[in-house]
């Protein structure tokens, strides 16, 4: 039976086929690729080698695979109507923003070295994210409340909160965590923490309820978790999405969900939690203006 994989529901809208994968996504994930069917007449191999008319060409044939989406009636969320294997998601991210990941997606996508150096990392978008972050908890956790803390699939736990506590990041990644901050790699390892995050994770997953419900399994009593996506789809074109408009398209690239306020705050409800608060925001990143969605709920 169909459900919704972000809050459970079995109310599911089908949308078509409006899910349009990037051929860098197409790659790395599916391991194929598109394009032309070899041509055995040499006057089409020679103009297909011409720069300024192949171009022009693919503009006016404009090459595409799409994949069927849907949306659940009960929280608003977007999701491909058959989930990505995980093995399969994991090819995108296992050099995730290395010079090997930025060179292959370069090739797909020139116009991505312009802020390659910038994504992730950039200067304005660390303090972005983690000024704002920092001030968005004051009032909401007491800073005596977080003895321990955990930026669960965090990387290198950059975008921890300044919260005074012991610091944790869990991802099986090879990079280093920043100072002060104690990497775990092995499930097995975790312990029981009073703040987990996950910060831009659950866009880029199957099956985010399952992994929302692991990751609270990690709280302590009373703990706070926190999630952090962005609003890529406006609350206008969401509308026109559910109410059957026809002509639009969602990117499949490294999101392959659409979340806003309500998909969230049922997302925490339905992994047993109890929401706080739940806001989004403009945010400037320095290489984009995005919205994002804050949400804190604690374990009752």
């Amino acid at each position: 039976m169909r459900q919704c994989r972000n809050c459970g529901a079995e109310e599911i809208r089908d949308l078509g086929f409006i899910g349009e994968v990037a051929p860098f996504f197409l790659k790395r994930v599916l391991q194929l690729d598109y394009g032309y069917s070899p041509s055995g007449h040499p006057l089409k191999r020679f103009l297909r080698k011409i720069g300024p008319l192949a171009r022009v060409y693919e503009k006016i044939y404009a090459k595409s695979v799409l994949v069927e989406m849907e949306v659940c009636r009960s929280c608003s969320f977007i999701q491909t109507r058959l989930p990505f294997q995980e093995e399969a998601l994991g090819n995108l991210y296992v050099d995730y923003r290395s010079e090997s990941y930025n060179s292959e997606r370069i090739l797909y996508e020139p116009e991505y070295a312009s802020i390659a150096p910038h994504v992730g990392r950039g200067a304005q978008e660390v303090r972005t994210r983690k000024t704002g972050l920092s001030n968005w908890l004051k009032g909401k956790i007491d800073s005596e409340a977080t003895p321990s803390m955990l930026d669960y699939g965090g990387a290198d736990g950059l975008f921890l909160p300044d919260l005074p506590g012991q610091k944790y990041v869990f991802d099986i990644s090879d990079i280093a965590p920043l100072d002060g901050i104690k990497k775990i790699k092995n499930e097995s390892e975790l312990g029981s923490y009073s703040y987990i995050q996950l910060a831009h994770i659950l866009e880029h997953v199957s099956f985010p309820l399952d992994l929302t419900k692991k990751a609270a399994g990690f709280l302590a009593d009373s703990g706070f978790l926190y999630i952090e996506v962005p609003q890529d789809l406006s609350d206008e074109a969401r509308t026109r999405l559910e109410n059957g408009d026809e002509t639009m398209r969602l990117p499949i690239h490294e999101h392959i969900n659409q979340y806003c306020s309500r998909s969230v705050t049922e997302l925490l409800r339905a992994a047993g939690l109890l929401p706080v608060a739940v806001e989004s925001e403009m945010a400037n990143l320095g290489w984009n203006k995005t919205t994002i969605i804050r949400a804190l709920a604690r374990r009752c």
